[in-house]
């Protein structure tokens, strides 16, 4: 493939979504690597873990009320 059918490519592929061009760029290079197999912490991505925490039980709500009502007692009294 010479520069000019490259810049063609390119500048196709360019224009794709961020989804279409990152499915594409996964499979050029399982072309050159194969792919490893998914540890069970690799099926979750890093965002999710940050933006979706696992949702707080009653005993945690629990222990905060109590916490929080500890602070404005002391609060309070001061």
């Amino acid at each position: 493939m010479n520069s000019k059918e490259m810049f063609e490519v390119w500048n196709r592929v360019r224009a794709w979504e961020p989804e279409m061009r990152i499915d594409l760029v996964r499979r050029i290079l399982e072309t050159v690597v194969p792919p490893l197999p998914l540890t069970p912490t690799q099926t979750t991505s890093p965002a999710e873990v940050q933006t979706n925490p696992p949702p707080t039980t009653d005993q945690e709500y629990k222990k905060i009320i109590e916490e929080e009502r500890l602070k404005r007692s002391l609060g309070g009294a001061s």
